[in-house]
């Protein structure tokens, strides 16, 4: 029963876009989930105009004390062994229906090879080659989509699409892959690279 009712408020927020946007998904800031400083930050100019979506390939979370444990250990990763100047994400979406600040609003996150400055790069939590995502987690994302536009940080007609559609990865998975290709931002075919973007590579899942 429960996934009826977030079957049909998905569709509310998909027919009605505009005239009743909905509120911001609940946010977890970065001090909340004990994020170190970055080692350097850069601006993008706002609204951008795609999204690009991953899975990070670790275990799913649902509850707030375990996605904050993940996307801290992710942090790390990129960090120590990736050598970011901070999480590669702008934001994360947890199980929990929670999303999770990266780099956050209108910073260059160090995602997708090519596409950093005019994108979001959105991390997953949890592993989609085989799984689907769960209900609540696409809504979160659906939402923070919505959000975003209201808030004029990402452009009206905003493309959206996979990171196995622009680069050498699986990434988000083949359940998430398909999951975002019913939105209606859904692209099948992404913008070319830039070539002002940074020399930061993103590992591969």
């Amino acid at each position: 029963m429960l996934l009826k009712v977030l079957v049909l408020v998905s569709c509310y927020f998909s027919v009605y876009g505009d005239e009743t946007l909905p509120k911001c998904p609940k946010i977890v800031g970065r001090q909340k989930w004990g994020a170190r400083p970055p080692l350097e930050t850069e601006h993008v100019v706002i609204p951008v105009e795609n999204v690009v979506v991953h899975h990070t390939d670790t275990k799913a979370c649902d509850t707030e004390a375990a996605c904050n444990a993940i996307v801290k250990s992710i942090q790390d990763y990129h960090m120590d062994k990736q050598q970011f100047p901070d999480i590669g994400y702008n934001f994360l979406v947890g199980g929990d229906g929670q999303v999770y600040e990266g780099t956050g609003w209108h910073h260059k996150g160090s995602h997708t090879h090519g596409y950093n400055s005019e994108s979001f790069g959105i991390g997953f939590i949890g592993s989609f080659h085989k799984e689907s995502p769960p209900e609540k987690q696409l809504l979160a994302f659906e939402t923070f989509l919505y959000c975003s536009v209201n808030m004029l940080e990402l452009k009206e007609g905003y493309k959206l699409f996979g990171a196995r559609q622009v680069g050498n990865t699986q990434s988000p998975g083949d359940k998430l892959h398909d999951a975002i290709q019913k939105f209606h931002s859904f692209s099948p075919n992404p913008p070319n690279k830039t070539t002002t973007d940074d020399h930061h590579h993103h590992h591969h899942h």
